[in-house]
């Protein structure tokens, strides 16, 4: 088992490594809940329980919580490294509770999923187009529209370079539809990039689509009849950032 660990250690730290390689990458743990929709309330209950512990114990990491129109509750933790994923979760909390009651509080999230995951996503800026500056969760924005893009692993080059000629038609044009662009890490069985955006309302996000569409022309066509190429299959995931479920550290 120790050896096990090791080598998996040293494939994180190299997959991470060549990750932060390119720069304007940020690694994130996703921990995804697919929760009952009878226990949705439930849920929600103890997921804001844990962010005020969180937040009167002045835990140092923090988290946001994206709940999904098909009920996965995703969980998004900022990582820099090996040792962020293997540092225990909420210490001052535990050390405050004592293990025992620190264990009941994930015994009663069991209750409300029969599967769970977790894998690395990387936030990439210099794919990203965000002229403001990256924000995962703008205020006023917790509407999200994901489209993930699978694609064979041979392939990710591809999307990248066409990516790029996304973000520069965006600021050529001047876009008002900002967006995230994330690549699949480590533990994702598929290899995809996700691009996020966000926007006050289903509404909101409808009419800012349309008036881009009419602002970007042709020339977004033609780059995604060249990106379609390479996609093997398309998903959309839609939902709301829960800011009453997450928890940020108070920068000192």
């Amino acid at each position: 088992m120790k050896t096990i660990s090791k080598i998996l250690k040293v494939l994180v730290l190299i997959l991470m490594g060549t990750t932060f390689c390119t720069g304007q990458i940020q690694p994130y743990r996703i921990h995804v809940d697919h929760v009952y929709p009878s226990s949705s309330e439930d849920y929600e209950k103890i997921s804001k329980n844990l962010a005020d512990l969180a937040k009167e114990n002045k835990e140092e990491k923090g988290w946001h919580v994206l709940w999904t129109n098909d009920n996965r509750v995703i969980s998004m933790t900022p990582v820099n490294g090996w040792e962020d994923l293997g540092e225990e979760f909420l210490p001052n909390t535990r050390a405050k509770l004592g293990d025992e009651k620190f264990a009941k509080l994930f015994e009663e999230f069991d209750e409300h999923y029969d599967t769970h995951s977790d894998n690395i996503i990387m936030l990439s800026e210099k794919y990203s187009y965000m002229p403001g500056g990256i924000n995962i969760s703008p205020e006023g924005q917790n509407y999200r529209k994901n489209m993930v893009l699978y694609h064979k692993a041979r392939d990710r080059q591809k999307i990248i370079e066409i990516a790029g000629k996304f973000k520069e038609l965006y600021t050529k044009k001047g876009s008002a539809s900002h967006y995230r662009f994330y690549m699949s890490g480590f533990g994702n069985p598929e290899a995809y990039v996700l691009v996020s955006s966000s926007a006050e309302s289903p509404l909101e996000h409808a009419k800012r689509t349309e008036e881009n569409q009419k602002l970007l022309g042709e020339d977004a066509g033609k780059l995604w009849k060249e990106l379609s190429q390479y996609v093997t299959k398309m998903e959309h995931m839609e939902g709301r950032m829960m800011p009453e479920l997450s928890y940020v550290p108070t920068k000192s």
